[in-house]
């Protein structure tokens, strides 16, 4: 187990040795010194680092992610980092998510006067509207933003950059870099047929609505918003696996359709069996062929196919092909169609001098990470296409370095 397991290079063994002499406030703070998320990472990170333990051959690694948690539950310390002093120097930052809340606490610690703009009306991007409450409680996130606004960050929402203001204006206003961390929270929408039904929803939608709900003791399980009793979701990522878990908690009889094996799931397989446990039923190895409209042109059932591996070939190559023979219909009332996320690469069409490259994010110099705009960079997932949350926070910190270099030079 080493710390370049973690691309944030949290000193994993460092940490752990803490915890276990009893010194919680010395393991929170170990963590912290590359970490501005350390119990949100604990709650969510996909933990590459327990796949690089030594002792994940056995099958056994050690629970990194959630001793982060708990260090950061019961170790957090009152003391506050202090930025250095002051250089006089203004970045802007487009985007409070994951890269560019992580490049915003950077780029303050180094000194520099920054701001935040957030189309939202409330920071934290994918971490606010598209995670639940329950894997990620509002009270957690908004402690960690907290002290990065202690550092002096700036954070304005229901601002957004190309629209509110172009990234010419912000560069005329006195800020020498702009950081463009939009993220990738644009759907990926699905080519299937019934899928303009009422009652179809995709899963980033479906999310924020969730987490938009207010739900208090009169409205428990009580959705503010139109959905049925029986309800499938399609996906095998986090997103789907959250909209599942999230609408089995509004009382919902849900079934989580994907095409390949449980175990080849882009989640945490722990997280599935928590799923399975609150009552989410899993089909695997099954495709979606067609929504089924009713009367009404509402979801009237789904129709799939079942799918399964074959040598057709004969040379050892396994490919998933549907099994002949098999389609069958979903008695369900509402789809959720989770199947990814795209670069939120918008801006690019109000500013004329960035370019996008062929799969939609914004592009880059390899070795600067600078646009071709002098002094815009661009970090996070809308350069990196759609990841797990710690290389979204790995790209901030880069950017910031890349951004202090070249106000340096």
């Amino acid at each position: 187990m080493k710390e370049r397991g973690c691309p944030l290079g949290i000193l994993i063994p460092g940490f752990i040795r803490f915890l276990r002499e009893g010194h919680l406030q010395q393991s929170y703070l170990e963590i912290s010194e590359r970490n501005c998320f350390p119990a949100i990472c604990g709650r969510i990170c996909s933990a590459p680092c327990e796949k690089a333990c030594i002792l994940a051959k056995d099958g056994n690694p050690i629970a990194i992610r959630a001793l982060e948690r708990f260090s950061s539950d019961f170790g957090k310390t009152r003391s506050k980092k202090e930025p250095k002093n002051r250089n006089g120097k203004k970045v802007a930052i487009a985007g409070a998510g994951p890269a560019g809340l992580t490049a915003a606490w950077q780029l303050a610690l180094k000194g520099y006067q920054v701001t935040v703009f957030e189309s939202m009306d409330k920071p934290g991007g994918v971490l606010r509207y598209g995670v639940p409450e329950f894997r990620l409680p509002k009270r957690i996130l908004d402690g960690e933003i907290n002290d990065i606004k202690a550092l002096g960050v700036e954070i304005r929402t229901n601002f957004l950059v190309g629209k509110t203001a172009a990234i010419e204006d912000l560069l005329k206003e006195g800020y020498q870099a702009v950081l463009l961390a939009t993220g990738a929270g644009i759907t990926k929408f699905m080519e299937l047929p019934g899928a303009n039904l009422t009652g179809v929803y995709y899963g980033e939608e479906f999310l924020m609505r969730v987490n938009l709900m207010k739900m208090n003791i009169f409205s428990q399980n009580i959705p503010a918003f139109p959905i049925g009793k029986k309800i499938a979701v399609v996906g095998s990522g986090n997103t789907a696996l959250d909209c599942a878990r999230a609408a089995v908690r509004l009382n919902r009889e849900v079934t989580l359709i994907f095409r390949r094996t449980q175990e080849e799931m882009r989640v945490r397989q722990e997280d599935c069996e928590y799923g399975k446990e609150e009552g989410v039923k899993l089909e695997p190895l099954t495709r979606p062929v067609e929504v089924l409209s009713d009367a009404q042109n509402r979801v009237g059932g789904l129709k799939c196919i079942r799918m399964d591996y074959a040598d057709v070939s004969g040379d050892g190559t396994w490919d998933l092909l549907p099994v002949p023979d098999s389609e069958f219909v979903l008695d369900v009332d509402t789809v959720i169609l989770a199947i990814g996320h795209r670069p939120n690469s918008l801006i690019a069409k109000s500013e004329s001098k960035l370019m996008l490259n062929d799969n939609e994010t914004v592009y880059v110099d390899p070795v600067t990470r600078m646009t071709p705009i002098p002094g815009v960079f661009a970090a996070g997932n809308v350069v990196t296409n759609a990841g797990p949350l710690v290389s979204a926070m790995a790209s901030g910190i880069k950017a910031a370095q890349n951004i202090d270099n070249y106000l340096k030079s």
